[in-house]
């Protein structure tokens, strides 16, 4: 799953404290796009949470400028 903008208005602290808390581990890919892994049956609860801080996780990839 990739995170998506704008999370640039959120606390990036708080995004990842998020993806921690349902179990999510995030990493960095070749192109510097953050990738978190998290269970499938996770991810509706984690986005609703995310969703609050202005960002959302996707299986698409989506470049951002």
């Amino acid at each position: 799953m990739l995170l998506h903008q704008p999370w640039a208005t959120s606390s990036a602290s708080e995004v990842l404290e998020v993806v921690s808390a349902h179990g999510g581990r995030a990493s960095l890919d070749d192109e510097g796009l953050i990738v978190v892994d998290v269970a499938e049956a996770e991810l509706e609860r984690l986005n609703a949470e995310l969703g609050r801080l202005g960002c959302a996780l996707s299986s698409e990839l989506l470049h951002t400028v």
